[in-house]
């Protein structure tokens, strides 16, 4: 800005400029102070509205970016869809996979007892025998190490993605059961082979089984 010497001069009509004002020394300078002020407040009025305007368009352009055409955002996890038809059918393949296992152990051992543990010992030296049959059961598919119904259990709670309200949990438990008295089943068919258990308790021991089966498969319905 132009610095104005206040000391007389001549103006247009050759009269001092600070009388042709009509103001003195020091009011003159009080002027040019508020003018130089108000110039200093618009240009800051007009920086921070350019910096204003800016941001409704980039919080518009962010919000565009950050949301679906339906409103949710980008960055949240989609959530599984609950899908309770994919999760049942996990799970009675898993009660039908052990109810298999009963039924190929049953088809091995037969109705086929001897009389002691001796014969027993004899019959198992040829390996087209029940014992000898069973023993390589019990070695593969190994159906007392079978828990493969744990597997099972975490793939259907992924396929159903929502709160099973224990229905899920109260399956495995039935499952546990299963696969323990299963194993129970498997020990009496062996004292059936050797002559130490009747048929009646070897039936018993099945039938345990087989209703633990149902009540796993009554839970997979239930989800």
């Amino acid at each position: 800005m132009p610095k104005i010497d206040w000391n007389p001069g001549r103006g247009r009509r050759g009269r001092p400029l600070r009388r042709v004002l009509g103001m003195g020394q020091q009011q003159g300078l009080l002027v040019m102070y508020g003018i130089a002020a108000v110039v200093v407040i618009f240009a800051l009025a007009a920086a921070f509205g350019a910096v204003g305007g800016a941001s409704p368009n980039a919080a518009g352009a962010s919000g565009g970016a950050n949301t679906n055409s339906d409103g949710s955002g980008t960055g949240t996890a989609p959530a599984v869809p609950k899908d309770s038809s994919k999760s049942t059918r996990i799970l009675l393949a898993s009660v039908q996979h052990y109810a298999d296992l009963l039924a190929s152990g049953q088809k091995i051992v037969g109705h086929t007892s001897y009389p002691g543990i001796a014969a027993y010992g004899q019959a198992f030296s040829d390996p087209k025998s029940p014992p000898a049959q069973f023993v390589k059961f019990r070695t593969a598919p190994d159906p007392e190490g079978d828990t493969t119904y744990l597997a099972a259990a975490s793939q259907a709670a992924a396929a159903y993605g929502g709160d099973h309200g224990g229905a899920l949990d109260q399956w495995t438990n039935d499952m546990a059961k299963a696969k323990s008295d299963l194993g129970g089943w498997i020990v009496t068919a062996v004292r059936y082979q050797q002559g130490a258990a009747t048929q009646a308790t070897l039936d018993a021991a099945a039938a345990t089984v087989t209703q633990d089966l149902a009540t796993a498969k009554s839970a997979a319905s239930s989800l």
